[in-house]
């Protein structure tokens, strides 16, 4: 999943086709490119449409052409720091008048199945995402500040909620990365006329954007092959020759390990058993139940880990995965594995001194069977005896 994304107040709008992806749908009008100022990157030439008197980019986005936005206080993602939910953890309401809210709480049920992000009802937050009825599909990308609203028409169903709370969060669209054309090929032929500008990258529109992980086709945060297309044609194609582009039901891998990346620093632990030996998820598999090892140190994702802000290690393998205590068993010898994150104590770790100590006792502590240094050596709880085997250093 890219993470890219624009420094000024940004409303992004989408749904479950490029028929639904737009501020405005079925409208359009006058185009203009002018100097925008963008926090932190001052004044930069992007093009965009007026509508109604709105700035219209991407053809769903909607900029704040002020030059200095109001905040309360930062896949493709916003770089700023600012724009992140402080505690990973977002405020919601949900407007009475807002039809079939179970598209929401459905939506936030499944970002908190495959993230480490929370979503409260608002009691007295100053910044907080509102979703309310809209003409279109649209959301601010990452935290602005104050109320933001979170529009969805009555043809933006539950992918579409998903989506636009990935805008929120502070991902954008996957084929706006910098490095998109080493993997889609535009078919500037088949695009609507006037709407070329929609198909800038982050780069191009001189927006702060950072690249996360490989191009990921499947994201939920991509464009459809036909969007804006004025012949029934595909716009986009893969370079790779492979057919689908975006994912219609559920966020990927790659949209999960992006709003990881947000919001949890990433981690990789070497045993002091040995200077090469790193903990590590056996065979690189990430299915529930694989059990850890120590093995050589080489940098695969099978050895890094998100340190989340609730205290778990969650794999980049599946950030889904969470090392785990296996069956919560406090007895001294008993295994760690991943399993899906399920916010129990068997799943929560506090990492101080050299050590990694599970929240399942006050004395337990990640371990290496027998302090053995051979590749494979299992890993395991027991008791803490600040011992080699137990030395862990994060780096």
């Amino acid at each position: 999943m890219s993470t890219s994304a624009l420094s000024a107040l940004l409303l992004g709008g989408c749904g479950l086709s490029h028929e639904t992806e737009q501020a405005f749908p079925g409208r359009s009008g006058e185009v203009v490119t002018a100097r925008v100022a963008l926090p932190g990157l001052g004044f930069q030439t992007v093009t965009y449409e007026k509508i109604d008197g709105m700035a219209v980019l991407e053809g769903d986005i909607l900029l704040d052409l002020r030059e200095a936005p109001t905040r309360s206080g930062q896949s493709v993602a916003r770089t700023d720091t600012y724009s992140r939910w402080p505690g990973a953890t977002v405020p919601y309401v949900i407007d009475a008048g807002l039809p079939d809210s179970g598209r929401v709480t459905s939506a936030i049920r499944h970002w908190e199945s495959k993230t480490s992000l929370r979503f409260k009802p608002r009691t007295t937050e100053a910044d907080y995402l509102r979703f309310r009825p809209g003409s279109g599909c649209s959301s601010y990308v990452g935290r602005m500040g104050g109320e933001q609203t979170v529009d969805l028409a009555s043809g933006c169903g539950l992918t579409a909620a998903i989506h636009e709370i990935g805008h929120a969060v502070g991902l954008w669209h996957e084929q706006s990365r910098a490095d998109r054309d080493n993997h889609i090929i535009i078919n500037w032929g088949n695009v609507q006329s006037g709407t070329q500008h929609n198909f800038q990258t982050y780069a191009q529109q001189g927006a702060d954007g950072m690249d996360l992980g490989p191009y990921d086709y499947g994201s939920i945060m991509h464009y459809d092959a036909y969007a804006f297309s004025s012949n029934g044609q595909p716009t986009i194609v893969r370079r790779d020759g492979g057919g689908s582009l975006g994912r219609q039901d559920s966020l990927s891998d790659g949209d999960t390990r992006g709003a990881e990346s947000l919001y949890s620093p990433r981690a990789r632990f070497s045993s002091g058993v040995a200077g090469n030996r790193c903990l590590d998820v056996s065979d690189g598999n990430p299915a529930q139940g694989t059990l850890t090892q120590i093995w050589e140190c080489n940098g695969s994702a099978a050895q890094e880990w998100f340190l989340t802000v609730r205290g778990e290690l969650r794999s980049t393998l599946a950030p889904n995965r969470c090392l785990d205590v296996s069956d919560a068993k406090t007895t001294p010898g008993t295994r760690v594995r991943i399993w899906e994150c399920n916010g129990t104590a068997a799943q929560k770790w506090t990492i101080s001194g050299g050590e990694v100590r599970s929240a399942l006792g006050s004395n337990l502590c990640l371990d290496v069977s027998d302090a053995g240094t051979a590749l494979g050596t299992a890993v395991q709880i027991w008791d803490c005896n600040r011992s080699a085997a137990q030395k862990w250093t994060r780096f």
